[in-house]
Parts: structure tokens; C-alpha cells; sequence
């Protein structure tokens, strides 16, 4: 058990990769926050991953584009298991359409969440 005693929070791990990520890290021991993005089907997800984990763990919601939301997301991790060792920045998002018809909003968008996202979390989790 690699990451016996450490705790982590896995963004965009209601599904997908990030499922996969928090598993793997309760795996090797380690306690996982299973952040989500609060609209939608998500919690229900993220619920179903945090209460399959082979270790105690937690849903996180936040969306990752808003500093205060993932401020309080990280603070209520460090509140439940009084630290935070390993921040994996997976949340990421698409365009699902040509290349050549995607607009600047939706471009931007996608470097919100899958730029800026990862830098504000990866700020709140150093200062956590």
C-alpha cells in the first residue's frame, strides 16, 4: 500500500479517468476526495464512486473554474481528513463538433476548465 496515510483529491472523478484515478489511489491505500461538478447527474456519480472506494472517502463539489468553490473544496478536505498530500487536476472537457465550427466561447471554455481549472487547483492545494 503505496500511499498508505496520504490523502487526495482526484478532480472530474465522478467518471471516466478520474473513477479509475480515485480507485486506484484507495487501492494503494490512500484516503480519496471525488470532486464532481455540482449540476447534474454528478453527485449522484460521484457518490457512487466515493461509497465503492476501498477506503474511506469523500465527494468534493467544486467547479473548477471558480477559485472560491475550489478554495472551499479543498479546505473542507483538509477540515475531514486534516491534510492534502496529492491533487490530480483530471476534470477536462471537449468540444464535440468539427474543429472548423467550434466558437470562441466554446473554445475558451475548454481552457477554463482544463487550464485554468488545473491551475487554481493545484494553487489551493499547495496553500492547503
Amino acid at each position: 500500500m503505496r500511499l498508505e496515510g496520504k490523502v487526495a483529491l482526484v478532480t472530474g472523478a465522478s467518471s471516466g479517468i478520474g473513477r479509475a484515478i480515485a480507485q486506484r489511489f484507495a487501492e494503494e491505500g490512500a484516503h480519496v476526495a471525488v470532486n464532481y461538478l455540482p449540476r447534474g447527474r454528478n453527485e449522484e456519480d460521484a457518490r457512487s464512486v466515493a461509497d465503492s472506494l476501498a477506503t474511506p472517502g469523500m465527494t468534493a463539489a467544486a467547479d473548477v473554474t471558480k477559485r472560491a468553490e475550489v478554495e472551499r473544496m479543498v479546505s473542507e478536505v483538509v477540515e475531514k481528513f486534516g491534510r492534502l498530500d496529492i491533487a490530480v487536476c483530471n476534470a477536462g472537457i471537449e468540444i464535440k463538433r468539427p474543429f472548423l465550427e467550434a466558437t470562441d466561447e466554446e473554445w475558451n471554455t475548454v481552457i477554463s476548465v482544463n487550464l485554468y481549472g488545473a491551475f487554481v487547483v493545484s494553487q489551493a492545494a499547495a496553500r492547503g
